[in-house]
């Protein structure tokens, strides 16, 4: 017989009638009637509700509307991680005030993103498994490995080399890249330490100045002049290149963005020694170098800006070295000139001297082994810029040295009723030197205090013709000049320059230089490189949602079970491969849910 004949309804219409129950004794007729009306009306009004939610229900399943609402919460997901890494992109960590960290945030945006999108492609693979079989016949191992590809990666991996690609593959890809997804996300983000430069008053500062005044009087008196401490401390420092320090407040690494000009001192130092031997004078006669001879000095001589170098008549060493330096007068520094000069002359006797040598052979041993440097001091303008300090290390990246010139003008103070002497309380003034450049001031006795101190024993002295227990000893500042040669002596004379600069930098005319703090920070840097896959797996499940749907609207006559498999359990096969189903629509697949069935066992089932 034909096993079409022998198909029966798959849910019966006939409702067996339950024998009514007895009615409690000592009821009224009358309450019982009204009993029943109440009970019917609240049965009706379950069950309509009951109904209007199956009928929701089923209008749900019969689209694709689930699927679609799911597919947009996952680009949403995606949008609202790209809106965030966009917004976020090069900004500090510290401006990330959320709850959780933006690496937490990216995971769980992405998780959101994936979970939904495989809810929506699983649905599509599972529905591919009834679509496929509509078009011709198939294995039926096909259909249990499109219902395992809906489940998993490993089961989509199996579809992919197991079925002939379709658009079905699609969405067996997407299930399968979506593994990677997480991976390639945890590169997205990444915590880059970095600087930044703050504005911090008073932690990035240092001193410049426009003029200087030490407010200290000429005392012409019995007392003579008084003594500036701080100039005196500014020459000896410079005297030690290695340890003069640049004066500054900083407590990290700062920065100094502009350029900044300054009052200071400058040398210009150049080997004279052919002039100044020019000058050379000994005493007439075969007197010898132990004999004083008529003038007390056997030889003296003066460079070219008149600074006194001499000889006296004592045993020599194998090095003598003779420093002395030049007075400030105020009438040659108006026209120009450098406050003062300062000389150092070095010589090395050789095995030809001796204390009986005569003064002619003497003075032939001075002009061939003598090495004398004059240097002159001035007031300058420096300018500094690129300047900065990392690690406590103070740096001045570019110095550039400005002339002063001419003075434009002299302000003159009496402060305690100096008539004698006006011009030692007098300021110098350098009026519009430049358009970019301010007007400058320095005090005119401070220039003789300077000066007075480069002439005094704490710097001019000789060394060498004497011994230091000799009472007569007074090397100065000798024994920091080394060889005396044009480098070494030049070196020194710009590190006093510099050393006498900072003093004024900081004197009473001090101006603060403000800078920028460096802080360490971190950067959120966004690798946009590594959002590509998750990109392209959303935009492939997309594709792979409408091609579904398209699909299903093309053969309209395969019901939307899409991952239900109740409606194979009512199925039957012909002798041609043909499969059926009695579930012949969504309202019959919700009936079978409700089915109550048991799996019957082995031993009862007949084999007839």
């Amino acid at each position: 017989m034909d096993d079409r004949s022998t198909r029966q309804p798959l849910m019966s219409d006939t409702l067996d009638v339950a024998e009514a129950a007895p009615i409690p004794q000592g009821t009224r007729p009358g309450n019982e009637v009204n009993t029943a009306n109440e009970d019917c009306d609240s049965e009706s009004s379950v069950e309509t509700a009951t109904n209007v939610k199956k009928t929701i229900n089923l209008r749900l399943a019969s689209t694709w509307w689930i699927e679609i609402i799911t597919m947009s919460i996952s680009f949403c997901c995606i949008a609202v991680l790209i809106c965030i890494l966009v917004r976020f992109q090069n900004r500090l960590l510290t401006e990330w005030s959320f709850f959780i960290s933006i690496n937490a945030t990216v995971a769980v945006a992405i998780t959101a993103a994936r979970a939904t999108l495989l809810a929506a492609i699983s649905v599509c693979l599972s529905q591919e498994k009834w679509t496929r079989f509509t078009k011709r016949t198939h294995r039926l191992q096909d259909f249990a490995i499109i219902d395992t590809a809906s489940r998993g990666p490993l089961g989509s991996l199996q579809m992919l080399y197991k079925i002939s690609w379709g658009f079905a593959s699609i969405s067996a890809i997407v299930v399968f890249l979506s593994l990677l997804t997480d991976t390639f996300v945890q590169q997205v983000v990444q915590l880059e330490p970095g600087t930044i430069s703050t504005y911090k008053e008073g932690s990035a500062t240092f001193g410049y100045a426009h003029g200087y005044k030490s407010y200290k009087s000429y005392k012409y008196e019995s007392l003579g002049m008084d003594i500036n401490n701080d100039i005196n401390s500014a020459v000896l420092n410079g005297l030690q290149p290695k340890s003069r320090t640049f004066t500054f407040n900083c407590h990290s690494n700062c920065t100094w963005n502009s350029y900044y000009i300054t009052l200071g001192f400058s040398s210009a130092c150049n080997d004279a020694t052919k002039e100044t031997l020019e000058t050379l004078k000994c005493n007439d006669g075969p007197q010898t170098h132990s004999g004083t001879g008529k003038q007390g000095l056997p030889c003296r001589m003066s460079t070219p800006n008149d600074v006194k170098l001499e000889l006296g008549a004592r045993a020599i060493s194998d090095s003598y070295m003779n420093i002395n330096s030049s007075r400030f007068y105020m009438s040659d520094y108006l026209n120009g000139s450098p406050a003062f000069y300062a000389a150092v002359w070095t010589w090395k006797p050789g095995d030809d001297y001796s204390m009986d040598i005569e003064i002619p052979k003497l003075k032939n041993l001075l002009q061939n082994s003598s090495v004398i440097i004059e240097c002159a001091l001035r007031v300058s303008l420096y300018n500094y810029s690129d300047i900065s300090s990392i690690s406590n290390s103070f740096t001045v990246g570019v110095i550039e040295q400005i002339p002063l010139g001419i003075i434009t003008g002299i302000t003159i103070s009496d402060m305690l009723g100096n008539t004698h002497h006006p011009h030692q309380e007098a300021s110098l003034w350098w009026n519009h030197t430049n358009d970019d450049l301010p007007d400058v001031y320095f005090s005119a006795i401070d220039l003789h205090y300077t000066s007075s101190f480069f002439r005094s024993s704490a710097f001019s002295g000789t060394l060498g013709d004497s011994t230091p227990d000799d009472h007569t000893f007074s090397p100065g500042a000798t024994t920091f000049f080394g060889n005396g040669t044009l480098e070494v002596v030049s070196s020194i004379f710009d590190s006093i320059s510099l050393s006498l600069t900072d003093m004024i930098r900081q004197g009473s005319g001090m101006q603060i230089a403000q800078g920028t703090t460096s802080e360490a920070v971190v950067y959120i840097r966004v690798r946009w490189e590594w959002l590509g896959l998750p990109l392209v797996v959303h935009l492939l499940g997309g594709i792979a949602l409408f091609m579904t749907v398209v699909g299903t609207k093309r053969t309209s006559d395969v019901p939307l079970w899409k991952g239900s498999t109740l409606a194979v359990l009512y199925h039957w096969v012909d002798k041609d491969g043909i499969i059926g189903s009695q579930v012949q629509n969504l309202e019959d697949l919700e009936k079978v849910k409700k089915m109550q069935v048991m799996l019957e066992k082995k031993g009862g089932i007949s084999d007839s």
